[in-house]
Protein backbone atom coordinates (compact mmCIF):
# COMPACT_ATOMS: atom_id res chain seq x y z
CA UNK A 1 0.00 0.00 0.00
CA UNK A 2 1.02 4.01 -0.31
CA UNK A 3 0.10 6.62 1.68
CA UNK A 4 -1.62 9.59 0.15
CA UNK A 5 -3.94 12.49 1.29
CA UNK A 6 -7.79 11.67 0.25
CA UNK A 7 -8.12 15.08 -1.84
CA UNK A 8 -4.79 13.53 -4.34
CA UNK A 9 -6.62 10.12 -4.19
CA UNK A 10 -9.80 12.06 -5.54
CA UNK A 11 -7.78 13.69 -8.08
CA UNK A 12 -6.97 10.56 -9.88
CA UNK A 13 -10.59 9.28 -9.69
CA UNK A 14 -11.53 12.18 -11.47
CA UNK A 15 -9.39 11.54 -14.43
CA UNK A 16 -10.95 7.97 -14.21
CA UNK A 17 -8.18 6.48 -16.77
CA UNK A 18 -9.52 2.96 -18.13
CA UNK A 19 -7.81 0.20 -18.14
CA UNK A 20 -5.29 -0.35 -21.31
CA UNK A 21 -4.99 3.77 -21.76
CA UNK A 22 -2.07 4.92 -22.44
CA UNK A 23 -1.39 7.68 -19.31
CA UNK A 24 1.17 10.69 -19.02
CA UNK A 25 2.07 11.63 -15.65
CA UNK A 26 4.18 14.72 -15.90
CA UNK A 27 5.29 15.76 -12.86
CA UNK A 28 5.14 12.54 -10.90
CA UNK A 29 7.38 12.34 -8.51
CA UNK A 30 7.34 10.41 -5.63
CA UNK A 31 4.79 8.58 -7.46
CA UNK A 32 2.14 8.47 -4.71
CA UNK A 33 -0.54 9.61 -7.96
CA UNK A 34 0.95 7.42 -10.71
CA UNK A 35 0.44 4.46 -8.17
CA UNK A 36 -2.93 5.07 -7.78
CA UNK A 37 -3.87 5.46 -11.67
CA UNK A 38 -2.00 2.20 -12.20
CA UNK A 39 -4.74 0.79 -9.28
CA UNK A 40 -7.51 2.49 -11.40
CA UNK A 41 -6.59 0.91 -14.06
CA UNK A 42 -6.09 -2.34 -12.94
CA UNK A 43 -2.59 -2.94 -13.69
CA UNK A 44 -3.46 -2.97 -17.14
CA UNK A 45 -2.17 -0.26 -20.70
CA UNK A 46 0.87 1.87 -19.68
CA UNK A 47 1.78 5.00 -17.69
CA UNK A 48 4.45 7.06 -18.23
CA UNK A 49 6.11 9.05 -15.23
CA UNK A 50 7.99 11.60 -15.26
CA UNK A 51 10.07 13.87 -13.33
CA UNK A 52 12.89 16.00 -13.94
CA UNK A 53 15.53 14.85 -11.72
CA UNK A 54 17.28 11.40 -12.34
CA UNK A 55 17.50 10.68 -8.31
CA UNK A 56 13.34 11.47 -8.01
CA UNK A 57 12.99 9.13 -10.87
CA UNK A 58 14.40 6.47 -9.18
CA UNK A 59 11.64 6.97 -6.51
CA UNK A 60 8.84 6.30 -8.73
CA UNK A 61 10.56 3.15 -10.37
CA UNK A 62 10.87 1.57 -6.63
CA UNK A 63 7.67 1.98 -5.04
CA UNK A 64 6.56 0.76 -8.39
CA UNK A 65 8.22 -2.21 -7.81
CA UNK A 66 7.47 -2.38 -4.56
CA UNK A 67 3.77 -2.54 -5.21
CA UNK A 68 4.33 -4.56 -8.09
CA UNK A 69 2.58 -2.34 -10.86
CA UNK A 70 5.03 -3.18 -13.77
CA UNK A 71 2.56 -0.96 -16.39
CA UNK A 72 4.24 2.59 -14.50
CA UNK A 73 7.37 3.24 -16.87
CA UNK A 74 9.65 6.22 -15.53
CA UNK A 75 11.02 8.61 -17.30
CA UNK A 76 13.59 11.80 -16.84
CA UNK A 77 12.27 14.50 -18.04
CA UNK A 78 11.07 18.17 -18.27
CA UNK A 79 7.76 18.47 -18.92
CA UNK A 80 7.88 22.21 -19.88
CA UNK A 81 9.68 21.09 -22.46
CA UNK A 82 8.33 19.15 -25.64
CA UNK A 83 9.37 15.56 -26.43
CA UNK A 84 7.75 14.51 -29.67
CA UNK A 85 9.11 10.70 -28.99
CA UNK A 86 6.13 10.80 -26.52
CA UNK A 87 3.71 10.23 -28.75
CA UNK A 88 -0.17 11.01 -27.83
CA UNK A 89 -2.33 9.91 -24.45
CA UNK A 90 -5.45 8.86 -23.42
CA UNK A 91 -5.44 10.97 -20.03
CA UNK A 92 -2.70 13.11 -18.72
CA UNK A 93 -2.07 14.11 -15.29
CA UNK A 94 -0.28 17.49 -15.06
CA UNK A 95 0.35 18.02 -11.24
CA UNK A 96 2.01 21.08 -11.60
CA UNK A 97 4.72 22.32 -8.92
CA UNK A 98 3.03 25.16 -6.48
CA UNK A 99 3.46 27.34 -3.81
CA UNK A 100 2.34 25.17 -1.76
CA UNK A 101 -0.19 26.98 0.96
CA UNK A 102 -2.39 23.77 0.61
CA UNK A 103 -0.28 22.02 2.90
CA UNK A 104 0.71 24.88 5.18
CA UNK A 105 -0.19 22.61 8.28
CA UNK A 106 2.62 20.18 7.71
CA UNK A 107 5.03 22.45 5.71
CA UNK A 108 5.25 26.09 7.36
CA UNK A 109 8.42 27.22 5.87
CA UNK A 110 6.61 27.49 2.79
CA UNK A 111 4.85 31.25 4.11
CA UNK A 112 8.70 32.51 3.41
CA UNK A 113 8.62 32.27 -0.16
CA UNK A 114 9.12 35.52 -2.07
CA UNK A 115 6.32 37.02 -4.40
CA UNK A 116 8.97 36.61 -7.46
CA UNK A 117 9.12 33.44 -6.61
CA UNK A 118 5.42 32.61 -6.86
CA UNK A 119 5.15 34.99 -10.54
CA UNK A 120 7.68 32.57 -11.82
CA UNK A 121 6.19 29.53 -10.75
CA UNK A 122 3.30 30.48 -11.88
CA UNK A 123 4.84 31.08 -15.54
CA UNK A 124 6.36 27.51 -15.38
CA UNK A 125 2.92 26.26 -14.93
CA UNK A 126 1.36 27.67 -17.67
CA UNK A 127 4.18 26.22 -19.95
CA UNK A 128 3.73 22.81 -18.23
CA UNK A 129 0.37 22.58 -19.13
CA UNK A 130 0.31 24.01 -22.64
CA UNK A 131 2.92 21.43 -22.99
CA UNK A 132 0.41 18.90 -21.88
CA UNK A 133 -2.14 19.96 -24.62
CA UNK A 134 -0.11 18.79 -27.02
CA UNK A 135 0.10 15.51 -25.81
CA UNK A 136 -3.16 15.02 -25.04
CA UNK A 137 -5.58 12.89 -27.63
CA UNK A 138 -8.09 14.17 -29.40
CA UNK A 139 -11.40 13.28 -27.10
CA UNK A 140 -8.73 12.56 -23.95
CA UNK A 141 -8.84 13.95 -20.72
CA UNK A 142 -6.71 15.86 -18.79
CA UNK A 143 -6.38 16.55 -15.00
CA UNK A 144 -4.63 20.06 -13.93
CA UNK A 145 -3.92 20.07 -9.88
CA UNK A 146 -2.30 21.75 -7.24
CA UNK A 147 -1.76 21.76 -4.05
CA UNK A 148 -2.17 25.68 -3.36
CA UNK A 149 -5.51 27.91 -3.10
CA UNK A 150 -4.17 30.69 -5.11
CA UNK A 151 -6.30 31.64 -7.97
CA UNK A 152 -3.30 32.78 -10.02
CA UNK A 153 -2.13 29.54 -10.18
CA UNK A 154 -5.28 27.58 -9.92
CA UNK A 155 -8.82 28.98 -11.91
CA UNK A 156 -7.30 31.84 -13.36
CA UNK A 157 -4.45 30.18 -14.64
CA UNK A 158 -6.58 27.32 -16.44
CA UNK A 159 -8.91 30.26 -17.59
CA UNK A 160 -5.80 31.93 -19.43
CA UNK A 161 -4.95 28.81 -21.35
CA UNK A 162 -8.13 27.29 -22.66
CA UNK A 163 -8.95 30.75 -23.74
CA UNK A 164 -5.87 30.52 -26.19
CA UNK A 165 -7.57 26.84 -27.89
CA UNK A 166 -11.09 25.86 -29.46
CA UNK A 167 -10.83 22.45 -28.66
CA UNK A 168 -11.01 22.38 -25.18
CA UNK A 169 -12.64 22.95 -23.00
CA UNK A 170 -12.85 22.29 -18.78
CA UNK A 171 -16.09 19.48 -17.40
CA UNK A 172 -14.93 20.01 -13.90
CA UNK A 173 -12.98 21.77 -11.42
CA UNK A 174 -13.09 22.15 -7.51
CA UNK A 175 -11.26 23.43 -4.66
CA UNK A 176 -10.65 21.16 -1.43
CA UNK A 177 -10.55 23.52 1.84
CA UNK A 178 -8.71 21.90 4.44
CA UNK A 179 -11.02 23.84 7.10
CA UNK A 180 -14.35 21.93 5.27
CA UNK A 181 -13.07 18.88 3.94
CA UNK A 182 -10.76 18.34 6.18
CA UNK A 183 -7.79 17.43 3.48
CA UNK A 184 -4.93 19.07 2.14
CA UNK A 185 -6.13 22.25 0.53
CA UNK A 186 -6.01 21.21 -3.35
CA UNK A 187 -7.39 22.64 -6.38
CA UNK A 188 -8.28 20.54 -9.70
CA UNK A 189 -9.59 21.01 -13.20
CA UNK A 190 -10.84 18.45 -15.58
CA UNK A 191 -9.80 19.57 -19.10
CA UNK A 192 -11.44 17.57 -22.35
CA UNK A 193 -10.05 18.05 -25.90
CA UNK A 194 -12.86 17.46 -27.98
CA UNK A 195 -12.77 15.32 -31.11
CA UNK A 196 -14.20 17.28 -33.71
CA UNK A 197 -13.62 14.47 -36.34
CA UNK A 198 -16.61 12.53 -34.34
CA UNK A 199 -19.58 11.78 -36.32
CA UNK A 200 -22.67 12.89 -34.92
Amino acid sequence: FHIQDTASQTAAAVLAPKSGDHVLDMCAAPGGKSFTLAEIMENKGEITACDLYEQRVGLIKKGAERLGLDIIKPVCADASVFNPEFGQFDCILCDVPCSGLGVLRRKPDIKYRKPEDLSALAELQKKILKNALLYLKKGGRLLYSTCTLRHEENEKLVNSVIMEYNDVHKAYEHTYMPHIDKTDGFYCALLIKEDNTAIG
